[in-house]
């Protein structure tokens, strides 16, 4: 496969110290704020979701019983929990693996999840130079890493203690794997046929397992067996055509090659990653279905978001890494089309497709478009660079400097917003959230022992059911009898938001937030016995007290109601 020319322009020393001034940044923006909100989810609510799952795991209970994502990374978490658990202990800490330390004080347990979607975030970035490197020169590479380093999607779920930055580096991973593998010959230098053979089928193995641990993060990431199977194309062209020369059939040989090299071993790195989808099939099943279904119907708010291919191009990718970086990846993926590398082939096919494909579900959130970030960042850089190139070698002296100056402007026009969003995420994760403000005035004002259902995204209140954990700890936190009323779904009975249901339980309170109700007033239609609950709510029940941010705060509108 050519390489465009300035591939080699860039001493490797120079590009060393580039490379570490962009990992640096990338380590920067990912660890300011990182810790804030501690000890609650305050940054992402699945987060609390996550880390009871991953802490049974380090605890020896491996199922995890959900099965709307898959477990690898529970397990990840798992083991670091199990890594830090001795040095946990040799500074007196106690046991990191006690139940009664992780309900007492969640935050080291917060701590050390986030802290691993920042290394796999910052992996990410290194992950993305290589394939740049690899696939159309230094430049190239450089400028993709320093675009994703700052790219505010990409560094707001590096905070999170959630899959999906993690599942992002696996799938940059089996994809540099993959491309490696699908170099010509020559690419592999003095080695032997045999040799160098040999190492195009371990690369190729490699990146198809890369791929099924990706797919054992975010499910949706399967896609890559796009990828994958042009990768083993290339890869494994020569051998096909002998062996089709020696008298086999065509389509049996490519059935065999693909998938002994490539879905077999992508299929087994997702089962060893995520086992119990086998081993307890039926929970897997219903999970997975009732996903699909969300997916495929929307949910709180997204019913009626209209078109999904342009919802995921505006908001969604706009936000990702702003308006010009867009069009620039528009115009590389193009460009891909018309080089028609090896890389380009990889890349650009799998890019398209997997934003058609989630264009067509009508749950639209911007995080599943994380995946294709990366890619659209390099494409779009790698387009600069290939440009600037050919002017460099085919334009006058003064063609060259408008050539470069006109793309450093457009460089700059493109990194800058999404770096000053970035670093405004970054300042945003601090003061107090109006959750934590609840908190404190509720456990003053109610009388300890008050029944109050709560919704998500609300206070993060003490239930008298963990009281045990406290008093082992020397605590005697303020706790109310705790009912937790679920997430609204559509064609779901929702009978907890019914004030005679709750009255019936004995419910004396009732706290809601902003982050429900606004979503299930969105699509009021598709919620009619939700949306009428908050109406039962304003009418019937008695407002006792209502928080909304604050200067220098943040957070859902709370409101806390108290039932005749």
């Amino acid at each position: 496969m050519s390489r465009p020319g300035s591939g080699r322009r860039l001493r490797p020393d120079l590009t060393g110290v580039l490379l570490l001034a962009i990992l640096a940044l990338a380590v920067a923006l990912r660890l300011k704020g990182v810790s804030w909100g501690l000890p609650y989810s305050f940054v992402n609510a699945d987060e609390s979701t996550v880390l009871p799952k991953a802490f049974a795991a380090a605890s020896g209970h491996p199922n995890p019983q959900f099965f709307f994502y898959p477990s690898f990374f529970f397990y990840l978490v798992a083991a670091v929990y199990l890594a830090a658990a001795p040095v946990w202990w040799l500074l007196g800490n106690g046991n990191l693996l006690a139940q009664t330390s992780f309900v007492v004080d969640p935050a080291p347990y917060f701590l050390l999840a986030r802290l691993l979607s920042v290394a796999m975030g910052t992996a990410s970035v290194y992950l993305l130079y290589r394939l740049g490197r690899d696939a159309f020169g230094r430049p190239a590479g450089l400028l993709a890493a320093l675009f994703l380093a700052a790219s505010p999607l990409h560094v707001a779920y590096s905070h999170m203690a959630v899959t999906d930055v993690t599942a992002v580096a696996l799938a940059l991973l089996a994809l540099v794997l993959l491309h490696r593998a699908a170099r010509p010959a020559e690419a592999f230098g003095a080695e032997g046929d045999a040799a160098s053979g040999r190492r195009v089928r371990r690369l190729l193995v490699l990146g198809a397992v890369a791929a099924g641990l990706a797919t054992s993060t975010k499910y949706n990431l399967g896609m890559l067996v796009l990828p994958a199977t042009v990768a083993a194309v290339y890869a494994a062209g020569g051998e096909a055509a002998g062996r089709v020369a020696a008298g086999g059939r065509a389509v049996l040989v490519w059935l065999r090659l693909l998938g002994l090299r490539v879905y077999l071993p992508m299929l087994a790195a997702f089962v060893v990653a995520s086992p119990f989808v086998l081993l307890d099939a039926p929970h897997f099943v219903r999970d997975f279905r009732r996903q699909t279904e969300i997916m495929d119907r929307g949910w709180l708010g997204f019913e009626n978001v209209g078109n999904g291919l342009w919802y995921n191009v505006t908001p969604n990718l706009t936000g990702a890494i702003g308006v010009v970086a867009l069009v620039l990846a528009a115009a590389g993926l193009a460009w891909a089309l018309w080089r028609h590398t090896r890389a380009d082939l990889i890349v650009a096919p799998y890019v398209i497709l997997y934003f058609v494909y989630i264009g067509t579900w009508k749950e639209l959130a911007d995080r599943y478009l994380l995946p294709i970030v990366p890619l659209l960042l390099l494409v779009g850089v790698r387009l600069v660079v290939e440009v600037v190139e050919r002017a460099r070698t085919r334009a006058g002296v003064r063609g060259r400097v408008v050539a470069v100056c006109a793309a450093a402007v457009v460089l700059a026009l493109a990194f800058a917003p999404s770096l000053a969003d970035s670093v405004a995420f970054d300042r945003a994760l601090s003061g107090t959230d109006t959750r934590e403000v609840a908190r404190a005035w509720i456990d003053e004002n109610l009388p300890p022992g008050a029944h109050v259902a709560l919704e998500n995204y609300t206070a993060p209140l003490v239930d008298e059911d963990d009281l045990e954990h406290y008093r082992d700890a020397g605590l005697h936190p303020v706790a109310f009898r705790l009912l937790r009323i679920k997430l609204p779904a559509p064609e779901t009975p929702d009978v907890q938001r019914d004030l005679a249901w709750l009255r019936g339980q004995d419910v004396e309170y009732v706290l809601v937030s902003s982050r429900i109700w606004e979503r299930v007033l969105a699509a009021a239609d598709d919620y009619p016995t939700a949306a009428a609950f908050y109406e039962e709510l304003d009418a019937e029940a008695d407002l006792v007290k209502e928080f909304r941010p604050g200067l220098g705060e943040r957070g859902p509108v709370l409101r806390l109601y108290r039932l005749d």
